[in-house]
């Protein structure tokens, strides 16, 4: 019987990726939306850390199963500092105001033309796991990305940046890629998030 875990988002892209990175494990993978929670946890951290730890501490009081969550910290190497994105790649109309995913890419798409239409940038990925009342793991990943203005026809639902960045060994948009292929172009940020996963899930 598989065992269940909660992860601590309704966007159902980033389920499903989760599901292909975990699938050689034996994880029934829930969101938020399948077990009928609300998002309406706290994102105040200084960190990426920070954030995935306040998740998991608001979802899983809520269902008790494992929980685990994960935050992202973008830097855009020619992005000027007050431009950087950082914890806010999603706010970019404020603090509290998710952008849709049509206001991202206009937004980022504007942002890089000002720079010369291309950027190396650098994504920090945190995640937590919360597998009961004591015990909490948290690991974060650094992995390079390369942004362009030129925006792919092929749009993700719920991550449109995927259409922006493009794996500089084959040259292909992340979001033409099939999951799997997705997950090998990733590896570094991939393999560290399953290799995290499969440290801990035994343990509960």
């Amino acid at each position: 019987m598989n065992k269940r875990i909660l992860y601590a988002t309704t966007n159902a892209s980033k389920i499903m990726q989760m599901r292909n990175i975990l699938t050689s494990l034996p994880i029934e993978i829930l969101s938020l939306r399948d077990v009928r929670i609300k998002s309406q946890y706290l994102e105040n951290g200084n960190t990426p850390a920070e954030n995935a730890r306040q998740k998991v501490e608001f979802a899983f009081p809520k269902y008790g199963i494992p929980t685990i969550a994960v935050d992202h910290g973008l830097y855009i190497e020619s992005f000027p500092m007050e431009k950087q994105p950082g914890l806010f790649v999603r706010r970019i109309l404020g603090k509290d105001g998710a952008a849709s995913d049509s206001e991202m890419l206009d937004y980022y798409q504007q942002e890089l033309n000002k720079v010369g239409g291309e950027s190396v940038g650098t994504w920090i990925t945190a995640i937590a796991f919360r597998i009961d009342v004591s015990q909490i793991y948290c690991e974060t990943f650094i992995s390079e990305t390369f942004l362009t203005s030129k925006i792919s026809p092929v749009v993700m639902a719920g991550e449109p940046l995927n259409s922006m960045q493009i794996d500089r060994t084959s040259g292909r948009y992340f979001s033409e890629m099939s999951p799997s292929e997705r997950i090998q172009a990733q590896m570094q940020r991939a393999s560290g998030v399953a290799q995290f996963i499969e440290k801990h899930w035994s343990k509960f």
